[in-house]
């Protein structure tokens, strides 16, 4: 049929509204005959005989027949006098409701003091009573109301989940008395998701009550201070010493500074049987450590350094100024000085290889080495600055200002007004382009320094060696010595075997800020050996490196040299672009180990203090302390 054949059919019919009509009152018509269908089998239906009807068992209730073995759940978030009082409240009601009931018996009674309810993590004694209840020794479980049980929706719903269904053929239920909810009761389920969300929202704004009163403490100056070993907190929120407690934290301080490992510390704690603030008297070396990093022990105070971002994991971290803190310099007496905490601290984050405790800050005064000053390349206590002041300490201004003009010259900066004409505008190659197998070299990188064979070969084999820096005249020396000096450095093993690399990033990062490299770079410098009699020593200028590329940086060396037609890589942060040195300005440079006498190697420097640090005890006032402290443990 077209669609003209269709338009007139539906014409004849009275149109499409019609026909609409009709259907419906078909439809309505069916639906009445059913309807009328299903009343007359409702009501001619019946139970025939011979049918066994099973009703249902009444809904489960504490107060059902037979023999109950009871456990009670009692939890208080605090050890304060208050909550001790709640909790025996909780234990004595419940021993007392459980023996008025005929057919109820005592099991156990599980009782978590000062656990938080927002996690089962910490509350032992909460675990427990679930393993008891899978392992079917209890029928009953009686808690004073949802929120002693938990104070977190999931876990609440889980536990009570499991507790049901461990055992699909032993459930063991549990009733909260407050809001009269028993966990086998099929009703139960939306009454207890109400309560468990009230006191998962309890939680939560406890929280968050909690925050904004630290916020306003800390705005208004009433910072939050706790006990710790060595120290009691007094009512007005301040510090006081404990003597006895002191003893044990000076003595930490000071053997570390000896060079006592954090091991060695633990032990002889252990074995004096000094106690911690706990009371316990077994020690470790993370407890050792935890003691030389607060900064209350030397007087300050750090108010809410971490801070909880999940309160039901429980999840702390350092506060970034995500909330509110503050830093109280001075606040109370410290058992220990500033600067003995700061030698500490720098020693601490020197590792392992840092051996002896703190280093000497030495620098030579006079003869041909004079403002050479000797480093431990391990010790995180040096930097740019502690090399320059000590070095600029031995010289007078006059001096001061002719050695910064000179490495100014050298290092390409200033122009040399030269006197003799001879060999004027000549330009001496670069030592590094001298460097081969054979040559004692030193490779410094950002992290490490790096002595080759050639170098323990032509300062004779020795087992230890001391390093020396002079910032103005930009060049290292090392010169053999004995294993007792302040900063000596073990380069030979007992087997024989050559350390050729030292671990040095504060030293390293020192140097590379001193001669302005860039720190994806590596360097090389050619050793100069120089021998006086029985002593000697080797120089080494850094203003003279090969320049080490791993592949990334020697494709962009590669791309800059392409780019310029040059064959120069720029390596400082601002080049100069020199290629070499005038022949003159080597003769200047060439003075300096030239002129060494045997006595200018041997020349020992005089110890100052570290500018990082600043005065702490000799070594001789600290062994002195020690004994001292030893003998009133």
């Amino acid at each position: 049929m077209n669609k003209h054949t269709e338009r007139h059919s539906i014409k004849e019919l009275g149109g499409r509204d019609e026909v609409g009509k009709d259907v419906k009152e078909f439809q309505e018509k069916g639906r009445d005959v059913r309807k009328e269908n299903i009343r007359r089998k409702v009501w001619n239906a019946e139970v025939t005989e011979g049918t066994i009807l099973r009703r249902a068992k009444p809904k489960p209730s504490i107060l059902e027949e037979g023999s109950k073995r009871v456990a009670v759940y009692a939890r208080v978030s605090t050890k304060s006098e208050e909550q001790v009082s709640s909790i025996e409240n909780q234990t004595r009601y419940y021993t007392e409701k459980i023996e008025q009931t005929p057919n109820w018996n005592m099991y156990k009674i599980y009782a978590d003091e000062g656990k938080s309810g927002v996690s089962i993590r910490k509350r032992t004694e909460f675990r427990q009573m679930l393993e008891d209840a899978a392992d079917k020794k209890m029928d009953l479980i009686l808690c004073a109301s949802v929120s002693r049980f938990a104070r977190n929706v999931s876990d609440c719903m889980e536990q009570v989940r499991k507790l049901k269904t461990v055992n699909p053929s032993h459930p063991v239920g549990v009733y909260f008395e407050t809001e009269n909810i028993y966990t086998l009761d099929p009703d139960c389920g939306q009454m207890l998701s109400i309560h468990a969300m009230l006191a998962d929202w309890e939680s939560a704004n406890k929280s968050r009550r909690m925050i904004l009163s630290y916020d306003q403490r800390i705005c208004t100056g009433q910072y939050p201070v706790s006990d710790l070993l060595g120290y009691r907190h007094t009512t007005e929120g301040g510090l006081v010493i404990v003597k006895d407690e002191a003893v044990t934290v000076r003595f930490i301080f000071f053997a570390y500074l000896m060079g006592y490992s954090l091991g060695e510390i633990a032990n002889i704690l252990t074995k004096k049987g000094r106690k911690t603030l706990m009371g316990r008297t077994d020690w470790n070396e993370d407890m050792v450590r935890k003691i030389m990093s607060n900064e209350r022990r030397w007087g300050d105070l750090e108010a809410r350094k971490t801070i909880v971002v999940d309160y039901i994991k429980g999840k702390r971290v350092k506060n970034t100024q995500i909330r509110d803190s503050a830093f109280v310099p001075n606040h109370h007496e410290g058992i220990v000085s500033r600067e003995i905490a700061t030698a500490a601290k720098m020693v601490l984050s020197s590792g392992r290889g840092l051996v002896g405790g703190v280093p000497d800050a030495a620098v030579i005064e006079r003869g041909a080495l004079k403002g050479f000053v000797s480093v431990n390349p391990v010790f995180y206590g040096v930097n740019r600055t502690v090399l320059e002041e000590l070095s600029r300490s031995v010289h007078s201004e006059e001096e001061y200002e002719r050695l910064k003009k000179e490495a100014e010259i050298i290092n390409g900066e200033a122009h040399s007004a030269i006197l003799s004409k001879d060999f004027t505008g000549y330009y001496v190659p670069y030592s590094a382009f001298f460097i081969g197998k054979d040559t004692p070299t030193l490779t410094l990188t950002r992290r490490q320094i790096k002595f080759n064979k050639k170098c323990h070969e032509k300062l004779g084999g020795c087992v230890y060696i001391e390093i020396l820096c002079h910032p103005m005249l930009q060049a290292i020396m090392i010169r053999p010595c004995e294993e007792g000096m302040g900063n000596a450095i073990r380069w030979e093993s007992s087997r024989g075997r050559i350390q050729e690399g030292i671990s040095a990033h504060a030293f390293c990062k020192a140097v590379y800020d001193m001669m302005d490299w860039m720190p994806e770079y590596g360097f090389r410098f050619r050793g100069v050996t120089r021998e006086r009699g029985s002593r000697k020593a080797m120089v080494f200028f850094l203003d003279e490196p090969q320049i080490l590329l791993d592949g990334r940086m020697r494709e962009r060396a590669e791309a800059y040299k392409d780019g310029i037609t040059s064959e120069y890589i720029p390596y400082k942060n601002r080049d100069v672009g020199r290629g070499g040195m005038t022949y003159p300005d080597r003769r200047r440079r060439d003075r300096i180990i030239d002129t060494l006498t045997e006595n200018d190697i041997s020349e020992k420097g005089i110890v100052m203090d570290n500018p990082l640090i600043g005065r702490i005890p000799t070594r001789e006032e600290v062994r002195n302390e020690l004994e001292g402290l030893l003998m009133s443990m």
